[in-house]
């Protein structure tokens, strides 16, 4: 049979003389964590739109939401104007807003996936409220 040695009042006077406290509600203060004053992504992109010069930014709080974020306002800026030093007027214009059905994007929960990959391939998911992974299916 063990036996457990309990200190006494004085044991523990001693103690934290000696070490400081040791009770672990005493020595660590409180570590909620402060909120974000601003988004944690953000990108601010500068261009035209209808042909008046505007900036645009994308914010969001988590990745998934900032990339979903991304894609729903992909195609909003005119294409740039084409000067002397940029590629000439017959290459092609960056494609419109991804549909529900593209790769990257959920049509089910409406969010941005995550890319996995394996060494049997890859492919797009993300985890549903349920905790349960989706592959927009």
């Amino acid at each position: 049979m063990a036996t457990v040695a309990v200190p006494t009042p004085a044991c523990k006077t001693l103690i934290a003389d000696l070490y400081g406290t040791t009770d672990p509600t005493e020595a660590l203060p409180d570590h909620r964590p402060e909120p974000l004053p601003e988004a944690a992504f953000s990108l601010t992109l500068k261009g035209t739109i209808g042909g008046i010069e505007a900036m645009l930014t994308i914010r969001g709080q988590s990745a998934v939401v900032f990339q979903a974020n991304v894609l729903a306002v992909r195609g909003l800026l005119d294409p740039p104007a084409q000067t002397a030093r940029q590629a000439p007027p017959t290459a092609p214009a960056l494609p419109a807003a991804p549909a529900a059905t593209q790769d990257g994007w959920c049509a089910v929960h409406q969010v941005a996936m995550g890319k996995q990959s394996n060494q049997r391939g890859s492919w797009w998911s993300h985890k549903a409220q349920d905790g349960s992974w989706c592959k927009g299916k």
